[in-house]
């Protein structure tokens, strides 16, 4: 089992991502067999290597949509 850690600075743009009710999250983490836990600005996400670092950069790229003003939605 491996743990990245994913880094906010705006607890807004986690907000986006994490969709109504964690409904963004909970699919990420059903898609890719892993799990995510949401601590302050940082997000670890635990799960087999591959797995955990595919969830990592999503995560990354959501992150950074939500910052320039993307809505994020389930697609």
């Amino acid at each position: 089992m491996a743990e990245k850690i994913v880094n906010s600075e705006r607890i807004d743009d986690l907000i986006a991502v994490f969709g109504s009710f964690d409904e963004n999250i909970k699919r990420l983490e059903e898609a890719l067999g892993v799990t995510i836990v949401n601590r302050d600005t940082e997000l670890h996400i635990s799960g087999d290597p591959e797995s955990a670092d595919k969830a990592a950069r999503a995560l990354e790229g959501l992150l950074s949509l939500a910052a320039k003003g993307e809505v994020i939605d389930e697609q």
